[in-house]
């Protein structure tokens, strides 16, 4: 199997993902390269060049449930389809038989690309005054794409380095 080395350091992406994350002001800490680089989350990245384009966290919660988080695409690179290509990419990379994840009641767009790929609304419950929905589905049953595997351009990273 192929392997890729990139350019960027695993510093330079960490800051670049926390800048992304922290743009909204929605997380209830403010992310920093360190915070990425020490914290037990996978990111899925989606690259422009050096650029984070988009990003999706995969946390295992338990050894049967996934946590997908900090769902979050680049203002620039916004309505090209790339919040649903990482929700995809995150079923298809998790590893837990069942998946789930936070959106908020006003994100029509993460709502849609949810329901698009087969994930259901389980819960709704009130945070920092905002309504959030937890969607979750058993990965078999969703959609996400090709196997990953077949993928040239897909890459994991690990946060060392």
């Amino acid at each position: 199997m192929s392997k890729f080395i990139l350019t960027s350091t695993n510093r330079s992406i960490a800051a670049q993902i926390a800048s992304l994350l922290n743009l909204g002001g929605q997380l209830l800490y403010g992310q920093t390269e360190w915070s990425i680089l020490a914290n037990p989350i996978t990111y899925v990245l989606e690259l422009y060049g050096e650029q984070v384009a988009g990003v999706i966290g995969l946390e295992v919660k338990t050894p049967q449930i996934t946590e997908m988080k900090h769902l979050c695409v680049h203002p620039g690179y916004r309505n090209r389809g790339i919040g649903l290509k990482l929700l995809k990419k995150g079923i298809e990379y998790a590893t837990t038989e069942f998946v789930y994840g936070a959106v908020r009641s006003d994100n029509a767009v993460n709502i849609r690309n949810n329901l698009r790929i087969g994930m259901k609304p389980v819960a709704k419950h009130r945070s920092r005054s905002r309504e959030i929905i937890i969607f979750a589905g058993r990965r078999t049953s969703l959609s996400h794409g090709t196997n990953a595997r077949d993928s040239k351009r897909d890459q994991v990273r690990s946060s060392h380095g």
